[in-house]
């Protein structure tokens, strides 16, 4: 599901716009930025963001839409409470403010009841062996067993002093993303902090002086500047903030084997031959209607979706 989210926060983004210049949208208010004293005005903002990204979101929530409706058909609509299991799980993996912050709420419930009708569309109509849940499990694993551990956000930098000042303006009360995007290196991160787990009992090759300061620091805290080598033997330098704490976890394949198979699923829905097929087949018979005139062939792209080859049934001894 992560992965499913995170190929469309950007298109989230932009999503408001497709409801017109005229209309309000939350979130964008009448200037959106000023260069010099001169405005940049919301109307041209969103114009913009439509013509450049506006199809692609158009024709994602034309999906959605199609496969929401597929699932009540087949008597699989996706429950308050599957939705809500799903956003604990983003919260317990420490992702959802991130998520509520770039889509807002309701776009992300929305964005999760499309992906929880393809989960529970693959479950009806894909086959899950156990060999494919015990695989997931294996690979996902750090999920399910870990030591006590604290998720930080990081600021990277290899100049201590530009770190000194962001801590300084952090002890003076400043907002640690808007100091992290001031200060943090652009060859480590496009602006926001990196969002990372500590390990405390199994740090693995987390450098030793950040696990030494996520055993100090509290949550909420920020931590003093830190030094520590890179793979080229430079020094480098970071400051981070404790966002949560999770307790030490060792949960059992029988025990995780319920999320474990959400995962699979939505993965089914994704690669299954036989369930693309079914998938194609919606979009061709769907009735489609497209009111904005840019986006016009747009309804042509969606009722001729890639075709997926049938599967060969080997022959006599095996060919």
């Amino acid at each position: 599901m992560k992965k499913t989210l995170s190929t469309l926060l950007v298109l989230f983004v932009v999503a408001a716009a497709l409801s017109g210049c005229g209309t309000k949208v939350p979130g964008v208010p009448r200037t959106v930025a000023r260069v010099n004293g001169e405005p940049i005005h919301a109307v041209v903002y969103l114009d913009q963001v439509s013509r450049r990204f506006g199809e692609d979101v158009l024709r994602s929530l034309i999906e959605q839409r199609i496969i929401i409706q597929w699932a009540h058909e087949e008597r699989v609509p996706p429950t308050r409470r599957q939705i809500q299991e799903q956003i604990e799980r983003l919260k317990r993996d420490g992702n959802y403010e991130d998520q509520v912050r770039i889509m807002g709420e309701e776009n992300l419930w929305s964005e999760i009841e499309a992906v929880q009708a393809r989960i529970n569309l693959a479950s009806k109509l894909t086959k899950i062996t156990e060999e494919e849940l015990k695989e997931a499990y294996e690979a996902m694993k750090p999920r399910f067993v870990h030591g006590k551990r604290r998720q930080i956000l990081v600021v990277l930098s290899t100049d201590a002093a530009k770190l000194e000042d962001a801590l300084k303006e952090l002890k003076e009360g400043g907002d640690f993303r808007e100091i992290a995007a001031k200060y943090a290196d652009r060859r480590f991160s496009m602006g926001e902090p990196i969002r990372v787990w500590v390990d405390l009992d199994n740090p693995g090759a987390m450098p030793a002086p950040i696990v030494n300061a996520a055993r100090e620091t509290k949550v909420g805290q920020v931590s003093e500047v830190l030094s520590f080598g890179s793979q080229t033997g430079a020094a480098q330098y970071a400051i981070f903030k404790v966002v949560q704490e999770q307790a030490k976890m060792n949960k059992l394949f029988k025990d995780a084997k319920e999320e474990v198979k959400t995962y699979v699923a939505l993965q089914k829905s994704q690669s299954d031959p036989a369930f693309l097929r079914k998938l194609n087949k919606r979009l061709r018979d769907a009735k489609i209607e497209v009111n904005m005139k840019q986006y016009k062939n747009l309804v042509y792209v969606l009722k001729t979706p890639v075709e997926i080859p049938p599967m060969v049934s080997p022959g006599p001894g095996g060919r």
